[in-house]
C-alpha cells in the first residue's frame, strides 16, 4: 500500500514538472524575438520565391498542367506575401522613434529613407512599395523592377 502511494506521488510529480511550461503565462516579447521571426520569416520568404520559380520551371516544361500550375502559384505567392508582411512588420518594429519635439505624424530619417541607405529608386509600379535605386525585385510584391536609367554626368 506505501508503494503505491509512493509511486502515484512520483507519477503525479512527474506530471506537474512536464506540465509547468505550459501552465507559465505566455512570454514577453523581446527584441531577440522579434529578430529571430524576422529571420524565419526572410527564410520563409526565400522558400516561397525558390519554389515559384521552380513550379514557373515546371509549368514551362511540360511537368504541371495550367490548373496545377495556377493552383500552386496562388498558393506560394501567398505564402511569399505574408512572409514578406512579417518582414515588414519586424522592420516596422525596429524603426527609430521621432525625434524629440518633432511634429506628430512626422517621419525619422530613418523611416523616409529606402531600405538599406541606398538612394531612392521610386515606386513599384505593381504595388507602389518604394524600392532602392539598385533594387531589381520589389521587397512588398516580388515582381521584377524595370531597369534604371544609368546615372553619370551629362556631356554637353
Amino acid at each position: 500500500m506505501i508503494v503505491t502511494v509512493i509511486g502515484l506521488a512520483i507519477v503525479l510529480l512527474a506530471a506537474f514538472y512536464v506540465a509547468w511550461p505550459l501552465l507559465q503565462a505566455a512570454p514577453v516579447a523581446s527584441p531577440v524575438a522579434d529578430d529571430v521571426a524576422a529571420g524565419t520569416a526572410e527564410h520563409d520568404k526565400d522558400q516561397a520565391l525558390r519554389a515559384i520559380r521552380e513550379a514557373d520551371f515546371d509549368h514551362r516544361t511540360g511537368k504541371l498542367s495550367d490548373e496545377d500550375y495556377g493552383v500552386l502559384r496562388a498558393e506560394l505567392e501567398g505564402r511569399a506575401l505574408s512572409a514578406m508582411a512579417a518582414i515588414e512588420r519586424a522592420n516596422a518594429l525596429h524603426a527609430a522613434p521621432p525625434a524629440p519635439g518633432a511634429a506628430p505624424g512626422a517621419t525619422s530619417p530613418a523611416t523616409s529613407q529606402a531600405p538599406r541607405g541606398a538612394e531612392p529608386g521610386g515606386f513599384c509600379p505593381a504595388c507602389g512599395v518604394r524600392f532602392a535605386r539598385d533594387a531589381r525585385y520589389c521587397s512588398g510584391c516580388g515582381k521584377k523592377l524595370p531597369a534604371a536609367p544609368p546615372r553619370g554626368r551629362r556631356r554637353a
